[in-house]
């Protein structure tokens, strides 16, 4: 049996040592080939979206260039933590020459079986994310065989392996043979921590928190370079310092330290805090970015989009008879031919010499009834319209209107509404109000009974042709569709972003396995029960999990209001829908994780 063989088969046998490492290799395969289906699909190869398709070629490259540091950083910690075994393969007789040949053969091996099947699920992931497209997004991307982006993912991830195979024999242990052998025992000295940056820590992320949430409007752009440093070098100081200070200070209270089990929890969680913080660091980093990305970009949509949804009519035609009719005409005819039910409603609005607009009482009660919106009551008097965007109701108000007869009506109350435009001056009046003489103009709606939103969509299409209709879904389908391939560049960014923070804590959660399994078997013998086993492996895990999650939740909740801010608008509902929706992947995450870390755990504490 050669050498080669010899690893192969070593790399084949031992799976469950390699298969964190594996799958995390294997999941930054599917994320980039999963991104050039789509930066090679036909749909953004032409016309408008053009420049969506150099996007998505350029956020393929980011995600490249962040696999391979994913991938070198996975690869550094699974080499560390395996410097007992390199000791007992040097006393064996290997040297370091073969050692380094035999972790270049291992990470090739590795690399191979996780560029072939990575590409194949992200095959199926691919198809099912332009699925949800199409289904939550009314995007149609459509189906395609992506076979550029598999022989650019085989060339790309082939090259990557065989950098990353040359690059991390360098980071191979240089420590004595007696230092490897004690590798994996505990007790690793007393951690330290510095007051001046701790203290540093508070203030940088304080300072960066406090201008991101006072400063508005335009100047937003020109603080956030200085707010994100602050908050960065502070985040680092947090987790190797801050944390390890509070620890420290909560070791040292009886009433927490002695209560049950806490003192094993608390006994190394200095140390591993330390160990951890750049993993930490960099999960807290990469989740906040994959907040603000989506947050922003989501939020934005919704606020473009919210003026068309303030729209309560699906078709409306507006202006002079003349001009309308025909087009009105065709409308009906058309909606008839769709077999499209509709209620129809129509309103006249006067318009006098000072701009005032007047509308019928019973036209303007038939179209609220119409949307289901309050009526009014006019009792003889004029009743003034403002939009429901107007927060004082006593803001450009009237108390009488002239009527074309010279005569005047009294403005008996104001009303907010969206049963018609109310932004200039608009008054509802009692129909034996006489308005003849004055310059009109109809509106005429229509609202479906019966009508899918595809086929709504469809028949939208009728205002390309006839400019004075509006069609409510399909004027909003041209907006989803113009801004969709960004937002869902945005999108994928972020959630490949979250889930490759998930993927650095589960792999640091299966790299100190060995410490964890020794340490909970020694204590398993002094007679720790089962339940008491799982409560200490729960928050273990749960501190693993949630510590740096709940530093990129509050960053990223300042950052989006930061975002929010450059257009004087608050946090908005969009921003903390992306927090919620992240914050419950993660319990989940979290739920599945800390189940199958302690039926593993507690299988070989029982070995």
């Amino acid at each position: 049996m050669s050498f080669s063989q010899f690893v192969i088969r070593n790399t084949l046998r031992n799976k469950h040592l390699y298969m964190a490492y594996f799958l995390s290799t294997l999941f930054s395969v599917m994320v980039f080939f999963t991104f050039t289906v789509f930066a090679f699909h036909p749909a953004l190869s032409n016309g408008l979206n053009q420049k969506a398709q150099i996007g998505m070629l350029a956020a393929a490259i980011i995600i490249y260039g962040f696999a391979f540091f994913f991938v070198l950083y996975s690869m550094d910690v699974f080499i560390q933590s395996r410097k007992k075994e390199f000791g007992l393969l040097m006393i064996q007789g290997m040297s370091p020459k073969q050692l380094k040949k035999m972790v270049f053969i291992e990470n090739l091996v590795i690399g191979f079986f996780a560029t072939i099947i990575g590409s194949i699920a992200g095959i199926g992931f691919s198809q099912v994310i332009l699925w949800l497209s199409n289904k939550l997004m009314h995007v149609d991307f459509g189906f395609y065989f992506p076979a550029q982006a598999l022989a650019l993912t085989m060339v790309s991830f082939a090259v990557l392996f065989l950098a990353i195979s040359f690059f991390i024999q360098f980071r191979l242990p240089k420590l004595t043979l007696q230092e490897l052998l004690k590798a994996g025992d505990l007790g690793k000295g007393t951690i330290k921590s510095s007051h001046i940056k701790t203290i540093l820590a508070i203030l940088l992320i304080g300072v960066g928190y406090a201008v991101a949430l006072l400063v508005k409007g335009m100047l937003v752009p020109f603080v956030m370079i200085p707010v994100i440093f602050l908050v960065v070098v502070g985040t680092r100081f947090l987790f190797n310092q801050l944390s390890v200070t509070v620890i420290e200070r909560l070791k040292k209270k009886e009433t927490i330290f002695w209560k049950k089990t806490n003192m094993v929890v608390f006994s190394d969680l200095a140390f591993r805090m330390k160990d951890n913080a750049r993993s930490f660091f960099l999960v807290s980093i990469i989740s906040t970015v994959a907040f603000a990305a989506i947050g922003t970009l989501y939020g934005f949509q919704n606020m473009i989009l919210d003026g068309m949804k303030q729209i309560p009519y699906e078709f409306q035609i507006s202006g002079k008879a003349e001009d309308t009719d025909s087009i009105k005409q065709n409308f009906t005819q058309l909606l008839a031919d769709k077999g499209i039910q509709v209620d129809e409603g129509q309103l006249t609005t006067y318009t006098n010499a000072d701009q005032i607009s007047f509308i019928k009482e019973s036209e303007y009660n038939h179209l609220a009834e119409l949307i289901k919106k309050p009526t009014i009551q006019t009792q003889g008097k004029a009743v003034q319209l403002l939009p429901t965007s107007v927060m004082g109701v006593k803001e450009g108000t009237i108390n009488e209107v002239k009527l074309p007869d010279e005569e005047t009506l009294s403005v008996a109350k104001t009303e907010k509404t969206n049963v018609v435009s109310a932004y200039g001056t608009t008054v509802v009046v009692p129909d034996a109000t006489n308005l003849q003489n004055l310059e009109s103009s109809t509106m005429t709606v229509w609202q479906p009974k019966n009508a899918s939103y595809e086929k709504l969509v469809s028949v939208g299409k009728f205002q390309d042709k006839n400019m004075l209709l509006m069609a409510k879904s399909y004027s909003q389908q041209m907006i989803t569709n113009e801004y969709a391939p960004i937002l869902f560049v945005g999108i994928f960014i972020g959630i490949v972003f979250f889930v490759s923070a998930g993927s650095f804590l589960y792999f640091r959660l299966y790299s100190d396995m060995d410490v964890d399994v020794e340490k909970f078997k020694m204590i398993y013998k002094m007679g720790l029960a089962k339940k008491e086993l799982k409560k200490m492996i729960y928050q273990q895990v749960g501190i693993l999990f949630f510590t740096p999650i709940i530093v990129s939740v509050i960053h990223g909740a300042v950052a989006l209001t930061a975002m929010y801010h450059m257009f004087n608008q608050g946090m908005q509902l969009a921003g903390w829908q992306v927090l919620g929706v992240f914050i419950l992947i993660q319990i989940v995450y979290y739920l599945i994780a800390r189940m199958f870390y302690f039926n593993k755990v507690y299988r070989l504490v029982q070995a």
